[in-house]
């Protein structure tokens, strides 16, 4: 009984001591260094072949993930739940250190503490201290980074005040509204003055009005020169103030580039049509083979007509057959479409459902 006792426990330690044993993954690889240091145009942030892979699961959660934000850049990060957005974030930041890979701030490997002091972080949940004010918070977690208690304050009351918050700031941040939280989360991200705000969600739960005044701060940092770099659904949102995005399935990258590449590449211009009878509109549609969707949220037909002729034509059928036409509104390219096309038509969860369908069938 002793002797299968002991066994176990050393079949137990020896597991454990080849956790200790095995070989350190690959990270800041000198080639992958070498690539940015040759670059004409450096990036803030530099990403390279990141990979992470969770303890006890085979495929990795993200996979040789490779992408660059620049300086003064507004950079969309987007990807469907369990794409691998947070856990590219928490590597980026350093929260996670088990990856594989090279990630540069500045051109600085992001596990130095120089590299962490260029980096502003928004978490998606707001937690703060009890019984702290919003102006101790804050002084406390900038003079955890070294700076005098003068300057800590001088400081501080410059953000408060930037934001508008300087009213509530002998009040416990726990007691404010959703978007208060995120202004002293932003506060706290922009106290040490880095180069690049990296946000999860940040705009979660905030009412329209808050959402907005909050974009207006962060493009007024890009407009500093800051780099932004946001993870968030709000798509509409995202669409009227991202440069360049990348975009996440599966835990790789199906997208890396500038906006304009994208929406011409994977969006197209069409008009959302609403009459008094879309029926007979479906109808002329399919006959004349346009392309076109119904959208059954919003209640309106999406029609994508090739050259004005297709346009002219669709207005006088509307015109003879007396329909009453409610609107006929032209819209832009969007980060909507992307999504639609890559994310939830083209996504690998829904080409593995398709594939078990074809195989059923």
């Amino acid at each position: 009984m002793n002797k299968e006792r002991n066994k176990k426990f050393n079949n137990i330690c020896d597991k454990i001591a080849s956790t200790f044993t095995r070989p350190l993954k690959k990270k800041f690889l000198q080639e992958e260094i070498d690539e940015y240091n040759k670059m004409d145009k450096k990036p803030i942030l530099f990403v390279k072949n990141l990979t992470k892979i969770y303890s006890g699961k085979k495929d990795p959660a993200i996979n040789k993930l490779s992408f660059n934000v620049y300086p003064g850049q507004f950079h969309a990060f987007i990807g469907g739940n369990g794409a691998g957005k947070t856990t590219t974030i928490k590597s980026l930041i350093g929260a996670y250190f088990k990856w594989s890979g090279t990630v540069l701030i500045g051109g600085i490997r992001n596990d130095k503490e120089e590299a962490k002091l260029r980096i502003g972080y928004i978490p998606e949940n707001a937690k703060f201290p009890e019984q702290m004010s919003a102006r101790s918070y804050l002084l406390w977690m900038i003079m955890l980074s070294g700076i005098s208690k003068v300057k800590a304050n001088k400081i501080v009351s410059s953000k408060l005040k930037e934001l508008n918050m300087w009213n509530l700031r002998n009040r416990s941040p726990n007691t404010f509204s959703s978007g208060q939280k995120k202004k002293i989360l932003l506060a706290q991200a922009l106290i040490h003055n880095p180069d690049i705000i990296i946000m999860d969600e940040p705009v979660a739960n905030l009412d329209p009005r808050a959402r907005q005044e909050f974009f207006e701060v962060l493009i007024n940092l890009k407009n500093q020169g800051k780099a932004i770099f946001i993870s968030s659904h709000v798509l509409a949102e995202l669409n009227q103030y991202f440069d360049s995005a990348t975009i996440l399935d599966g835990g790789k990258i199906v997208y890396s580039g500038t906006k304009e590449e994208l929406l011409s590449t994977y969006a197209k211009e069409y008009y959302k049509v609403k009459t008094q009878d879309d029926l007979l509109v479906e109808k002329y549609l399919k006959q004349k083979k346009n392309e076109f969707k119904v959208n059954k949220y919003e209640e309106f037909i999406q029609v994508y007509f090739k050259n004005n002729k297709e346009i002219i034509e669709f207005q006088k059928f509307i015109i003879k057959n007396g329909i009453v036409l409610e609107f006929f509104e032209k819209s832009l390219p969007s980060l909507d479409q992307v999504y639609d096309k890559l994310i939830i038509k083209g996504s690998v969860d829904t080409m593995k459902i398709d594939e078990k369908i074809k195989q059923n069938n």
